[in-house]
Order: structure tokens, then C-alpha cells, then sequence
């Protein structure tokens, strides 16, 4: 019987939510900071107090995690403080990357980048290049993770308190794949040596942890054992809980052979998931405990177990699309509190000024006046503006038409000042005699605005509906001639060719919709097809229907991504074979417009031989 091994997923961990604070139990030192929250007098004290517990509520919950950080935000806004935003900044990024929104929080996380710089924050820049260093990791852009770990080693190499660099030392190893045998015991090395000079224990569990993943992956596995036993009597023993949780996902690896082992120390971390609050855990060990669950035969614990997992699956859905529409709606009002502040500051200064010769003429205080007045009604809009923040907040629970609709008005809003960081980072990349940070920070602007401006246009054909549709009668055959026309210049840019074999058929279609959904497969042919590659595009008619073809011969889609390739926001991306980044939106909007038209799409692919995708549409 062919036994899945269980994937030890809690390693890496997300080291840029690392707190650095005394070894107690994370669930203890939340309710200790919440408790003390409420005895701080001054607002700046409230500021860090309330960006800790954001912190450390990293793992247990994400979406209080962000709840923290934007209350910190707030607050930190109002006072001007800029350490104290940038901290929100930190913990905001921090919960959107652990919800899944990776290109979301690379470039919030490069604003916090900017942000330490400003300060002279040198410890903090060192944080904030390992955070982004492992944002990339994740997105399987090894080459920028490991560029971002150096130079995070080589910022952090400049501290007098060098606390920071075993953390940093200990996360290139897991980052660079690449490190041979020797290189990640001297980094290891030298992680535990400064570990121990500050006594820091939760640092010195993470690196006895490292190590045993590493012999187990080596297939060292007696030598392993002491130490993921040792892992977790420290860790029980300092009451670090989600260590804990690791050591048994340890354990589990280490009996991969024996399934009812595996499936012991999976029930051990979910009870402790459980226990403990670990939000952010539960789907993930819910589907390692089915899939063992699965081998026993059971079917009473298989029934129990998809129940679990159901009701935790739908819960994460839930909290995720309020998440996205809270993130939306609450950056907007707050923007829009900041500018009337501002307005509302210039307009004061202002009366000050004049108020000093306002005995002088009777026209100075009528003047005086009348910018009393406006003063007066910016301050009336301002608070109906916070009148407005406190009725959307109350209203976070509007159904899904609501969310939708916010969304993409936020992302057209968005469209215009994106382009305009886009254009202005490029500018400046163009002048000579630019240092190489700055040269990758303007890069890294540019990548995350041009990245953001496709991500801007897919959310605009966020659901598209039946009853949306204003059809007119197209030519097809013309319709795809011009897609062709368009996307030619992107195939020869990489010396590839597309062949189009189309019948003429005449049809009541929405012409801009449609064309979006053939622009959109035969960019995917493009990104996902080697140099020189032909892709063919056909339009097929029978009694009942119109059916166009676009079949590459690229790298195909894997088994493993088949059933997500159409959801929305799927983690089913892959770059193309250029490096093109993708976003997870296209192909589900695709879908939304064709079954709309009352249509069908779908398709069929070769891993390694290419994909052929089908539209067929009724007549």
C-alpha cells in the first residue's frame, strides 16, 4: 500500500512574527498585554502595546493578528507617530501574507521597508528585507529570497546588538536551497552561539527543530530523534505551543512508515490547535489527520473527520472574503480621514496666521472669518467621516454582492495613483548615478506596480452575471483575427508563432467579453509555452454550438492543480516560462463569463506536453 509521507508544514517558520519576548506561553502573553493595554495612559504607549499583540497573535489568529495592526494604525495616524505606523505596517503585512495574500503584503512590506530606512531603524530593515526575503520563498522566487537574505545579513552585520542575526543566519538556511551540508551547519552554528549568548530559548528550540528537519530530510533519522524529543520537552517546558505543535508534526515525519504513529501526532497537534486557539493551523492538520484517517478504513472517523474539516474549510472561506472587503473599505476611509486632517491642519495655520493682524482692517477679520467657517465645516466633514468609518465597521457582515461591489470600486480608484507609482519609478530608474539599494527598491516599486495594475483589471471582471450581459451580434471569425493581431507581438517576443484556423460564424455575444476570454487563453499559451512554440487557435461549428480551441505545447497543468485551475484567488499560479508572474484571477473570470453566455469551458492537459482549453457556446 503506497503510504503518503506527512508533510512537516510548520517548517519554515514565519520568522518575520518572531516577538522578542521572555519564553512563556504565546496564549499567556496575549492575555498578559491585553490585560496591561488597559492601564497605559498615553497614546503612544497604547500604539506599541497594541502592534505587540498583533504580533502575537501571529499564528493563532490572522485576522486578529490584522485587527490589532489596523487599530494600532488608527491610532498611530492620528498622533503622527511614524515608528508606531510603520509597526502597524509590519503586523498588517504580516496577516495579509499568513491569509494568503502574498503580492499584497510584498508591497506594504517594502513600504515598512522604506519606513525603517526613514527611521535609521537598522534592526528593523534587517527585519523587514527578511520578511520580504520570506514572503518570496513562499512564492518559489528562490533567486530574490536569497538576494534579500544577504543583503539582510549584510544590514544586520552592522548592529552593535546583534540578538537579531540568529534569526537571521537561521532563515537563509531555510531560504537558500541550495547551501551545501557544511554551509548550514556554520550558520547554524553561528544562530545557536548568539541564541545563547542572549539567552534567547525560543530561538534555540527553532534551530534544534531545524536540525532535525534537515536530518530527517537527509534520512538520518535515529539522529533525529533526540532531537525532536528535545524540541518538545523544551518547548512544553518554556510553554511555547505552536513548537509544540511542530515537534509532534516532527514526530509524524519520523514515523512516516506507520500510519497510525502519523496519525497519533496529528490528533495530539489538533487537540493543542484546539486547546489553544490556533486558527491559522486547523485546516492544515484537519487534512493530514483525513488523508491517514482515510487509510485506516474507518468510516464513522472519516465521516467525523470531513465533517471537521467542512466546518473549518467554511469558516476560513468566510473570514477570508470579510477579510479582503474589510482590508478595502477600511484603508479607504482611513485615506480619506488623512487628507481632510491634513486640509483641515493647513486650514488652522492659516487663522493663526492671520489672527495676528486680525485688529488691523475689518476686511483682515472678515477674511478671518471665513476661514473660520471652512474650518468649521471641514471638521463637520471630518466627523462625518468618522460617523461613516464606525456604520462600516459595525456593517462588516454585508453579503457578497456588497463585498464584490466595494472591491472593484476601490480597484478602479486604484488604477490611476498605481499607474502613476509605476510611471515615476521608472523615471527614476532611468536617471544614472543611482546606488544599487535604491536601484532595487525602485524595482521592487515598479514590479509591485505593474503587478498590481493587472491585479486591478482582473478584479474589475470580478462575477460577471447572465443578466449583465448586452449581446450583439459578432463576427467570431473576425473577433479572433484581431486577438490573434494583438497578441502577436507578445509570441514573437519570444520567437513564438500562432497559428489561427477559424470558420466564419456569426453570433449574439458580448463582443468585449468575450474577446477578454480568448485574450486571456492565448496569453496563458504564451506565458506557459517555450521559445519558438506554436499555438493553434480554431473555431469548430456544429448544429448547437460554436466551439474555439487555444492548444499550446507548453509545461501543462499539474494533477495536483487540475480541480483549483478555475477558483478564485487559487493558489493553483505558477510563473510562466519567462518568469511572468500570474495572479490566480483570469481563468475564473473566463469562467464567469462564459456561463454566462450559457456556455462551457474546460479543457484538457499533458504535464510536460501542453494544455488545450475549450469554449463551447450555444447558438
Amino acid at each position: 500500500m503506497y503510504l503518503p509521507k506527512p508533510v512537516n508544514y510548520l517548517i519554515p517558520i514565519l520568522l518575520f512574527c518572531f516577538c522578542h519576548t521572555p519564553a512563556q506561553s504565546q496564549s499567556a502573553l496575549i492575555q498578559k498585554e491585553q490585560r496591561r493595554m488597559y492601564l497605559i495612559k498615553d497614546s503612544i504607549g497604547l500604539v506599541n502595546c497594541l502592534n505587540r499583540i498583533g504580533m502575537l497573535y501571529h499564528l493563532k489568529s490572522p485576522d486578529s493578528c490584522f485587527y490589532y495592526g489596523m487599530k494600532a494604525k488608527g491610532i498611530a495616524t492620528r498622533l503622527h507617530y511614524p515608528k508606531g505606523k510603520t509597526d502597524a505596517d509590519n503586523v498588517i503585512a504580516s496577516a495579509l501574507f499568513l491569509k494568503g495574500l502574498s503580492r499584497e503584503s510584498l508591497e506594504l512590506f517594502s513600504k515598512v521597508l522604506l519606513g525603517y530606512k526613514q527611521q535609521s531603524d537598522t534592526a528593523n530593515t534587517a527585519q523587514a528585507l527578511l520578511n520580504m526575503a520570506t514572503v518570496y520563498a513562499s512564492m518559489a522566487d528562490s533567486a530574490k529570497a536569497t538576494e534579500l537574505s544577504r543583503l539582510a545579513i549584510k544590514t544586520g552585520s552592522k548592529l552593535k546588538q546583534d540578538s537579531i542575526m540568529s534569526l537571521v543566519y537561521a532563515n537563509y538556511c531555510m531560504i537558500n536551497s541550495r547551501l551545501s551540508d557544511d554551509s548550514i551547519g556554520y550558520y547554524l552554528d553561528k544562530a545557536r552561539a548568539i541564541a545563547g549568548r542572549y539567552k534567547d530559548q525560543r530561538m534555540l528550540i527553532l534551530i534544534i527543530q531545524l536540525q532535525a528537519s534537515y536530518l530527517l530530510n537527509k534520512g538520518r533519522r535515529q539522529e533525529a530523534l533526540p532531537l525532536i524529543s528535545r524540541s518538545l520537552s523544551e518547548s512544553r517546558k518554556n510553554g511555547i505551543e505552536y513548537f509544540e505543535i511542530n515537534s509532534f508534526g516532527l514526530y509524524a515525519d519520523y514515523y512516516a512508515s506507520k500510519p497510525d504513529s502519523v496519525l497519533d501526532y496529528y490528533n495530539r497537534a489538533y487537540k493543542l490547535v484546539e486547546e489553544k486557539g490556533y486558527v491559522f493551523l486547523k485546516v492544515k492538520v484537519l487534512k493530514v489527520i483525513l488523508t491517514y484517517t482515510e487509510l485506516s478504513g474507518n468510516k464513522d472517523k472519516i465521516i467525523s473527520v470531513h465533517r471537521l474539516l467542512e466546518a473549518a474549510l467554511v469558516a476560513e472561506n468566510d473570514n477570508q472574503k470579510k477579510f479582503i472587503a474589510d482590508y478595502i473599505k477600511y484603508n479607504a476611509i482611513l485615506d480619506d480621514n488623512t487628507l481632510l486632517e491634513t486640509n483641515n491642519k493647513s486650514d488652522k495655520v492659516k487663522i493663526w496666521m492671520l489672527g495676528a493682524v486680525c485688529g488691523i482692517t475689518l476686511l483682515l477679520v472678515i477674511f478671518i472669518y471665513r476661514l473660520y467657517q471652512t474650518s468649521r465645516r471641514l471638521n463637520r466633514q471630518i466627523s462625518e467621516q468618522n460617523n461613516q468609518m464606525r456604520q462600516t465597521l459595525n456593517a462588516l457582515e454585508q453579503s457578497q454582492a456588497d463585498n464584490t461591489r466595494m472591491m472593484q470600486i476601490a480597484a478602479h480608484d486604484l488604477r490611476n495613483p498605481i499607474g502613476g507609482i509605476t510611471s515615476v519609478a521608472t523615471l527614476m530608474l532611468d536617471e544614472p548615478g543611482r546606488s544599487d539599494d535604491d536601484r532595487m527598491m525602485l524595482e521592487l516599486i515598479r514590479t509591485s506596480g505593474q503587478n498590481s495594475l493587472e491585479l486591478v483589471s482582473d478584479l474589475l471582471q470580478v462575477h460577471t452575471h447572465a443578466e449583465e450581459i448586452k449581446r450583439e451580434p459578432v463576427d467570431l471569425n473576425q473577433m479572433l483575427h484581431y486577438c490573434a493581431d494583438l497578441m502577436a507581438h507578445k509570441a514573437e517576443a519570444k520567437g513564438q508563432h500562432i497559428d489561427l484556423q477559424a470558420v466564419s460564424v456569426i453570433l449574439s455575444v458580448n463582443r468585449e467579453k468575450l474577446w477578454r476570454v480568448v485574450s486571456n487563453l492565448i496569453a496563458n499559451a504564451i506565458k506557459f509555452s517555450p521559445s519558438g512554440a506554436v499555438i493553434t487557435v480554431q473555431l469548430l461549428e456544429n448544429l448547437k454550438n460554436v466551439t474555439i480551441i487555444v492548444e499550446d505545447h507548453g509545461i501543462g497543468v499539474p494533477a495536483e492543480m487540475k480541480d483549483k485551475i478555475f477558483d478564485m484567488f487559487t493558489e493553483a499560479k505558477r510563473p510562466g516560462t519567462a518568469g511572468e508572474q500570474p495572479f490566480g484571477l483570469g481563468l475564473a473570470i473566463s469562467k464567469q463569463i462564459v456561463e454566462a453566455h450559457g456556455g462551457r469551458i474546460w479543457f484538457d492537459s499533458r504535464p510536460g506536453d501542453g494544455t488545450t482549453f475549450f469554449v463551447e457556446l450555444p447558438i
